[in-house]
């Protein structure tokens, strides 16, 4: 499986995983400032991925509203858009892991757009909305983009915070570089949080076993705190908290004899990051390595001997990338024994602004808006959304935004509360919020015992660099068992039918490469024996049955929402009663290549063109000269001549019609000739993946409906949703006094949704939409990413009076 994988995308993979690594090493011998970044750059190789990242309007709907979103598809590394995927998965997932609403979004260039109708047979609650692609499917679930929508039926009961109930907390130790040892002071993060995974703001003291005070600590932001602690041998620490009305006693974990420390800081300037190394087994010629990586990029290798136990290593910023870098301490046997991660504000993005042409405006007015993008070094083109929102007790400002999910929660593990926080710099306090994150929640997606084993890693799941990959199984309908060397087709009959081929594999896996297929389908399956239908196909679900460690919080609604809840589902309501053919238009999809999989045919017969006979045995031997037809035992046969030897094959060709396979010439024969519109002759030999045919005739009909054409008994019908058509968001205009006037109610809360915007070399591009009836405080919310990986997010207002 894996040797398939990378035959299978070598250019493509390899290509960018060669552009993207910048630590170009030389075969020399294998010193260990070498050794190490050599088996980086092998690991990242091997192992490359992608993030998704999703904009959607909004966070807080009713059913019967629509969520829309963007994607942005970008190589883990640089964060450069990602071409080769063309596929990605999004679902809203229920809090205990059940899928609600699926689709399968095209990706182009790095994004794709989509939405979902909430139905109202949904309860209220906060639901996961989480998107991957194929390849992602390979690692952790804890990859997928992940983010909390809430949803209300005001038509079901609403949970109401009735303030009642007993808290759950948890409450946790994190010693800096990993772990405790016995006489070295280590900074020690804590973290609390209640049962939903929410921090809390509390204080605690540290004791020994004898219940005396080492020290105290408060927690902050997102329940997070930190101290000091030298532990010594046999002694046993707690922390004892004090949480509203409870008290609570952690053990702290217990300290090593032997080992090392680190410790990270700034210099005084905040211009580079000093890293103290200490050993406690006093080692004065020990030589210890440190390693930083930003995203798989190695930034800084550096080597040394202790003196006297310790070792400080000094890091200039502006070696590292922006976000999430990974500090590692090697020791002399190349074995990582202290690790940490370090956040480093960004020094690159792309800024955008929102230029307005007022600030207040009436009901059903024109809003224009210039858009621009740039960067350090000027003017510069980005892919950008744009959601305009209304601002009330319902729906505030998102916290996530593509920088922050990029450069942060992306490479962090579960729910970051307040993502934007760390990213103010003029806030002192966020400084030492984000240290503290960067301790309790220092999960990384490298993992040094994969790197260092230098394995190949195997993957089940390719990238899908055409379009959808259909998986199935065949196997015995009476025994179960799989079926092994079946030849089986794929097809999506139709004016533009799609086919596919595959070989059974001994397990009885198939798959098929499949593009352009758009919404619901039917799909037939069949192997190209008649006489067998005892095999059983089943199409595998293509959605992941993984799930990532994502706290999702229980929805405790306000009561002070009860008026604006009472007043958006009427809204609603009457949106949906007076605008649902507007708001049903979808867009039309572009088919680039309309010729079937076989491309040009050898021989094009528009039957039309010719006079009609009634039996289809007399347009053969007639007007498909190339197409020997045969009868043996009161059985029909064709044979294809090869055009390159002008003889005819010996093996049958493979018979269409409408793209689906027929094994029975004489069922062929038998068919009425005027429901036939052309026939298409393939003269010769064709290749479909593994499969080999002498030929092929092809019959289309002309509704691509087979016309009435009986299956094959061996013919396995199924359905199968395939990409999602967008639906076109709809953005009413009031520029004529009749549409003014028009007594139709407008109570959109989101006033537009634009995901697809580029600006133009210039940085420059213009949008305008109409208020609606709404009054109040609307928010503009751009966010994009440039070519060059660069991401931008914007926030303007306005109001409407």
């Amino acid at each position: 499986m894996k040797n398939k994988l990378f035959q299978y995308d070598k250019i493509i993979f390899a290509g960018i995983c060669c552009l993207l690594m910048q630590f170009n090493l030389r075969a020399q011998k294998e010193d260990g400032k070498e050794w190490i970044p050599q088996h980086v750059q092998q690991y990242n190789e091997k192992t490359f991925q992608e993030k998704v990242y999703v904009h959607t309007d909004k966070e807080f709907y009713l059913a019967g509203e629509t969520i829309w979103f963007k994607l942005y598809d970008v190589d883990g590394y640089r964060h450069l858009p990602f071409d080769a995927t063309k596929v990605a998965y999004v679902e809203i997932i229920t809090k205990d892991l059940k899928p609600v609403l699926q689709a399968k979004i095209a990706i182009d260039s790095g994004v794709g757009s989509g939405s979902f109708k909430i139905p109202f047979s949904v309860n209220s609650g906060i639901y996961r909305l989480r998107a991957y692609t194929n390849w992602m499917k390979n690692f952790s679930a804890d990859f997928y983009y992940e983010q909390g929508i809430t949803v209300i039926n005001t038509l079901k009961s609403v949970p109401v915070d009735n303030k009642t109930g007993r808290s759950l907390y948890s409450v946790q130790f994190f010693p800096e570089g990993g772990n405790l040892v016995d006489g070295l002071g280590s900074k020690i993060a804590v973290k609390v949080t209640d049962q939903n995974g929410t921090g809390i703001e509390c204080s605690g003291t540290i004791l020994n076993q004898r219940n005396d005070t080492i020290t105290s600590f408060k927690t902050q932001h997102a329940g997070m705190g930190n101290f000091f602690l030298t532990p010594h041998k046999n002694e046993t620490y707690y922390g004892v908290l004090q949480i509203n009305n409870s008290v609570i006693t952690k053990k702290i974990p217990d300290a090593y004899p032997h080992g090392y420390i680190m410790n990270v800081s700034d210099d005084e300037n905040y211009k580079s990051i000093k890293v103290t190394v200490r050993s406690s087994e006093n080692l004065s010629a020990s030589l210890v390595y440190l390693i930083a990586h930003t995203r798989g990029s190695i930034k800084n290798v550096q080597q040394n001997n202790l003196q006297d136990g310790e070792i400080v290593f000094s890091i200039d910023k502006k070696n590292l990338g922006d976000g999430i870098s990974e500090l590692t301490v090697f020791n002399s046997d190349r074995q990582p024994v202290c690790d940490r991660l370090y956040f480093k504000q960004p020094e690159k993005e792309m800024f955008i602004t929102v230029k307005k042409d007022q600030e207040n405006y009436q009901n059903r007015k024109k809003v224009n808006i210039d858009l621009s993008t740039s960067d350090q070094s000027g003017n510069i083109s980005g892919n950008l959304s744009l959601a305009v929102i209304l601002l009330d007790s319902l729906q505030h400002i998102p916290e996530n935004n593509i920088v922050n999910y990029l450069l942060l929660s992306s490479d962090l593990k579960g729910r970051i509360e307040s993502p934007q926080y760390y990213f103010d710099t003029a806030n002192k306090d966020a400084k030492e919020a984000i240290d503290n994150l960067m301790l309790t929640q220092g999960w990384s997606r490298f993992k040094w015992e994969e790197v260092l084993q230098n394995k190949t890693p195997s993957f089940d799941f390719l990238p899908e660099i055409e379009g959808p990959i259909i998986n199935a199984t065949i196997s015995d309908k009476k025994t179960g068992h799989p079926v092994s060397q079946a030849t089986t087709y794929l097809s999506v009959p139709g004016n533009y039918f799609k086919l596919g081929a595959a070989i059974s594999t001994s397990a009885g896996s198939l798959r098929f490469n499949m593009k352009n297929i758009y919404g619901k389908n039917e799909i037939i399956l069949q192997t190209n024996n008649y006489h067998d239908s005892s095999y059983r196909v089943d199409i595998i679900n293509p959605f992941s049955d993984k799930f990532s460690s994502y706290l999702i919080p229980d929805l405790i609604a306000s009561e002070n929402w009860k008026t604006e809840l009472l007043q958006r589902s009427i809204y609603v309501q009457a949106d949906n009663s007076y605008l649902k053919e507007k708001k049903q238009h979808f867009l039309p999809v572009e088919i680039s290549d309309t010729t079937s999989f076989y491309g040009q045919p050898t021989f094009h017969y528009n039957l039309d063109d010719y006079t009609r006979f009634v039996t289809m045995e007399e347009v053969m031997r007639e007007y498909v000269t190339d197409v020997r037809v045969r009868k043996e035992n009161n059985k029909f046969n064709f044979r294809v001549r090869n055009l390159l030897f002008n003889t005819f094959f010996e093996n049958d060709p493979l018979l269409l019609i409408d793209g689906v396979p027929s094994y029975d010439a004489t069922k062929i024969i038998g068919f009425d000739p005027l429901k036939i519109k052309s026939i298409d002759v393939i003269s010769h030999r064709f290749y479909k993946g593994a499969v080999i045919n002498d030929g092929i005739v092809s019959y289309k009909t002309y509704n691509g409906d087979l016309a009435g054409y009986q299956l094959d008994p061996g013919a396995i019908v199924l359905e199968y949703d395939g990409l999602q058509q967008q639906k076109e968001f709809y953005s009413p205009s009031y520029e004529k006094d009749n549409q003014l006037e028009n007594r139709i109610p407008d109570f959109r809360n989101v006033l537009f949704w634009l995901p697809q915007i580029k600006t133009d070399d210039n940085g420059k591009r213009a949008v305008s939409f109409y208020t609606s009836d709404l009054k109040g405080k609307f928010a503009i919310l751009v966010q994009g990413i440039t070519a060059q990986g660069l991401p931008g997010s914007s926030v303007a207002f306005f109001s409407v009076e």
